[in-house]
């Protein structure tokens, strides 16, 4: 019984993790969506990075910020991608930035204190859920219109509508 409580302890002491620093090389941010006539993507990807992510600090200066280039992002072909750059106002917001902190390994998932800048939006998602994954991590977020305050987009006098949700993809490979 003893050995029992001891390995328990072991196992699930928060102290005993331990710190691991990893080189991210890979970013891919992907926004979704829905609309009366179909789903979209819009992907922004960068390689070759040598961005160093830290896992199990407890220091919290030790965050991952991305400086994100709205016009980078591809949409599929320049009629969507001049649409989601004007929605999200490319011209008066030319970069978004990605701030990753306090990285945690649980037991198979990670959790990350996420800040987005967006359209002159801070968003904060403490603890957010990353899975892991064969490249390296992976988190899903879900946005609306309303919280960044854009306008929902419409084309054709309102026959064409976007959904209020959009979902936005981290992936950051290792």
């Amino acid at each position: 019984m003893r050995v029992l409580l001891i390995l328990l302890l072991i196992l699930f002491n928060p102290d005993l993790k331990e710190k691991r620093e990893v080189i991210v090389t890979k970013k891919v941010i992907t926004v979704s969506g829905q609309t009366s006539i179909g789903g979209f993507n819009c992907d922004y990807a960068k390689n070759g990075l040598k961005d160093t992510l830290y896992i199990d600090y407890d220091d919290l200066k030790k965050e991952l910020i991305f400086d994100i280039p709205v016009q980078d992002f591809s949409c599929g072909n320049f009629l969507l991608n001049r649409d989601f750059r004007k929605t999200i106002k490319a011209e008066q917001f030319p970069t978004a930035k990605v701030k990753v902190r306090n990285l945690q390994s649980n037991y198979g998932h990670y959790t990350c204190d996420l800040s987005v800048d967006l359209v002159g939006k801070t968003l904060h998602f403490p603890a957010l859920v990353l899975k892991r994954t064969p490249a390296g991590v992976s988190g899903n977020l879900i946005l609306s219109f309303e919280e960044l305050a854009l306008e929902t987009p419409k084309k054709m006098g309102g026959l064409i509508k976007v959904e209020e949700a959009l979902h936005l993809e981290i992936q950051l490979g290792f």
